[in-house]
């Protein structure tokens, strides 16, 4: 059946649509509106960036975070060492450069089957360790996932100093080939003036062969 639309009296304004409005409208007659068009909010949630490929050469930095804008970020990366057994490490950086200072404290937990677990702690080290003995033959690769935080300037009173942190958990084959899996916590502790926007994830040996990573940055 055919429906009679009744526009509005007025051309409306710029950003607003037509639609039915609530009253005055029938099976067979309907009388229309301008209103204002409603756009959600960004989210709090966003993907920031992505790469791949086959050679990652001596290590994945992923720099210049927008730390203004984001409390804390989601990494998830696979990769493989080009070396076999070859550890993982991971150090936080600073604009193009990598913080080395032994100040890094980290906690780990590492199970494999069946029903073994071990636990690692250290404080004062250069660096932090998430993974041991990974394997470079076929099928043997790392998958990490990260979450980090970061300290700024405007952070309350002294508690930028355990805010350059990471928290994590892996899974990967070992080179002799054993499945592993680690969990752990690790944060440069220093001060409250090193402020954190970047981290660099690479291998006690060798360079990174095939590689994948997404991060996404939470809000503030």
């Amino acid at each position: 059946n055919d429906v009679t639309l009744k526009l509005p009296s007025t051309t409306g304004s710029a950003g607003q649509v037509l639609q039915v409005a609530s009253a005055n409208h029938s099976a067979t007659n309907a009388e229309l509106e301008f209103a204002a068009i409603s756009i959600p909010s960004a989210p709090d949630y966003v993907k920031l960036t992505s790469a791949s490929g086959a050679s990652g050469g001596s290590a994945i930095n992923i720099d210049n975070l927008d730390t203004a804008t984001y409390a804390a970020f989601e990494i998830f990366l696979s990769m493989q060492p080009g070396t076999d057994n070859s550890n993982l490490y991971i150090r936080f950086r600073n604009g193009s450069n990598t913080i080395t200072a032994s100040n890094y404290v980290g906690w780990k937990e590492a199970q494999h089957p069946s029903n073994n677990v071990s636990h690692k702690s250290s404080g004062s080290q250069s660096l932090l360790e998430p993974a041991e003995n990974v394997g470079a033959d076929t099928e043997e690769n790392l998958f990490i996932h990260v979450v980090l935080y970061v300290a700024r300037s405007d952070d309350q009173g002294d508690l930028a100093r355990q805010r350059n942190r990471i928290e994590y958990d892996t899974n990967y084959m070992t080179h002799t080939p054993d499945h592993y899996s680690t969990r752990g916590v690790g944060h440069y502790s220093n001060d409250t003036t090193t402020y954190v926007n970047g981290i660099r994830f690479y291998f006690s040996s060798g360079n990174i062969s095939d590689y994948m990573y997404t991060v996404y940055g939470i809000k503030r």
